[in-house]
């Protein structure tokens, strides 16, 4: 049932005390000093402990700086140098990829304090002590799943934005239309293609947890029956005993938090699921069919799609009005909101004001619907509004834009689609682009 990880995977243990290092290194490389006397290549995974925040954070960032990270740390809650949910917080900032397992002792810990400090985060999890040896392999293995699945997916994205950018950089003035038309099918095969792969891990991940889930809902019957046929045969002895050891296990817990747990895991693989659909709506671009389709929905496939672009730079927020359906050549109108998207995260990534926003609003017109995509990025100068849809024109730097996106976008929109496209701008502020569409396409 569980996923070996195709690849040597590192796991940073930071607590005073050696047994859980230990014992990581005895369950998964068979000895409980193997990771610091056995060969790499004979290890499951390479266990590291660190007895201080201070030697962690050290640890961790000379890892990130010889591009070997670690996939997961166990911090335990009470260290003696520094505050365990600060810790957590610096060692996201050297490697926000990080997951987390915070062992928790200290009856004084909430989740209100821990929201408070952290934020909610699907990278942390908190493991509370005394644990069992199941619920810890399980957690190693579900997390270091997570964290490959993750770095795929980025790992895929960063490999499309690079096959874009040397698709774009090749187009001519003289051979615009038929180069762009082969550098949309190519986006449309590898979106078609990730697809694919985050399906088949998606699929028996999601089958694993429904069937957890039922396992656990049969364990619950089963010990409720066990409970009244002791009652009813007056077993009070054997009963107070087991009230004894339950309360020991924290089964009361265990049988409350669980079925929680295995829902928000069904939650995260329905995430995967969606980012798949988002993909398959992309694996058609460049097919240049006419089809008539809701705009939101499109919105919310290309928010998906470009979520690696923005997630660390921007807040999203949608406000999608009650629009008609429009003819539109689909695959072209989602290249539109991709570039004018990843644009925005770059100008607010520019602006060095910190955390930003994007606002998407979709309002119908009387001909057709009017989208709105607002940034809090550094704004246009106004000695360059007039050349902002020329071919080739870009203010980046050399390897993150060739000019063409906004170009690509004016002509999709004005000359394919018989609509507008235009923007509201401040330095400092930020910008607007304004896309307007008519219901129909004039042949």
């Amino acid at each position: 049932m569980f996923i070996e990880v195709d690849e040597k995977s590192s796991i940073l243990v930071i607590d005073p005390d050696p047994a859980l290092s230990q014992k990581l290194d005895l369950m998964f490389n068979g000895a409980i000093n193997a990771t610091l006397s056995a060969e790499t290549e004979n290890l499951a995974y390479l266990i590291h402990c660190c007895t201080s925040g201070a030697l962690a954070n050290s640890k961790l960032t000379e890892a990130v700086a010889q591009d070997m990270p670690y996939h997961l740390a166990f911090v335990e809650s009470q260290l003696q140098d520094c505050k365990s949910l600060e810790l957590i917080s610096s060692l996201w900032q050297i490697d926000p990829d990080l997951h987390v397992v915070l062992c928790n002792s200290d009856p004084q810990l909430n989740w209100q304090h821990i929201v408070d400090t952290l934020g909610e985060s699907d990278q942390l999890l908190i493991l509370q002590k005394p644990f069992s040896d199941l619920e810890l392999r399980q957690m190693v293995h579900a997390l270091m799943r997570k964290w490959q699945l993750n770095k795929q997916s980025q790992n895929v994205m960063r490999y499309m934005e690079e096959q874009i950018n040397q698709r774009t950089q090749a187009i001519e003035a003289t051979n615009r239309q038929l180069l762009q038309a082969e550098k949309l099918a190519s986006v449309g095969q590898l979106a078609a293609g990730i697809a694919h792969e985050i399906n088949t891990p998606a699929q028996y991940v999601g089958d694993n947890i429904n069937a957890i889930k039922d396992f656990f809902a049969s364990f619950t019957r089963l010990l409720a029956t066990y409970r009244q046929l002791l009652t009813e045969n007056g077993a009070h002895e054997i009963l107070t005993q087991m009230d004894k050891h339950e309360e020991e296990e924290d089964l009361a817990y265990i049988l409350e938090d669980a079925p929680l747990a295995i829902e928000q895991s069904l939650e995260g693989v329905s995430q995967i699921v969606r980012i798949v659909q988002a993909m398959k709506g992309f694996s058609h671009i460049g097919q240049s069919r006419l089809s008539s389709i809701n705009i939101n929905l499109a919105l919310e496939n290309t928010l998906l799609v470009a979520r690696n672009s923005y997630k660390y730079l921007a807040d999203i927020e949608t406000q999608f009005g009650d629009i008609p359906v429009i003819e539109c050549f689909p695959g072209e109108l989602n290249q539109v909101f991709l570039n004018i998207l990843v644009n925005a995260a770059h100008a607010i990534e520019d602006s060095k004001k910190g955390h930003g926003k994007i606002t998407l609003v979709t309002e119908p017109t009387a001909d057709g619907i009017e989208v709105r995509i607002s940034d809090t990025g550094t704004g246009i100068p106004e000695a360059i509004h007039a050349k902002i849809f020329d071919p080739f024109f870009t203010t980046k730097e050399v390897n993150r834009g060739t000019g063409q996106g906004l170009n690509i976008a004016y002509r999709i929109i004005q000359e394919q689609h018989g609509g507008q496209l235009t923007f509201n701008t401040e330095v400092g502020v930020g910008t607007t682009f304004i896309i307007r569409l008519p219901r129909t396409i004039k042949h």
